[in-house]
């Protein structure tokens, strides 16, 4: 059964597979792939091994995730995308 993250600062969401559920712009409702890189404001999604499958969505854009992890499938609010990853990370210690 799918479970939802109650804090992101738990996992690393690089190199996941993911579903963008839920966004304001509806060209990116159900697009999937796997995140190859994030920033500030953007994550970029790999769907394919070509890099011209290469999509660049802006976070704030996306308002539901699914992130398919080894032990299920989990579902972020866009919110929590939001930031730098390495100050997301940095919180942990």
């Amino acid at each position: 059964m799918p479970t939802q993250f109650k804090d992101l600062n738990h996992i690393a969401i690089i190199g996941k597979k993911i579903t963008i559920m839920s966004s304001s712009n509806k060209f990116n409702i159900n697009k999937t792939g796997i995140i190859v890189n994030e920033t500030k404001n953007m994550v970029y999604l790999l769907n394919g091994k070509n890099i011209s499958a290469l999509k660049k969505i802006a976070k704030k854009e996306i308002t539901l995730v699914k992130v398919s992890h080894s032990k299920g499938d989990y579902f972020i609010n866009g919110r929590m995308l939001l930031g730098r990853p390495e100050e997301k990370y940095s919180k942990i210690k």
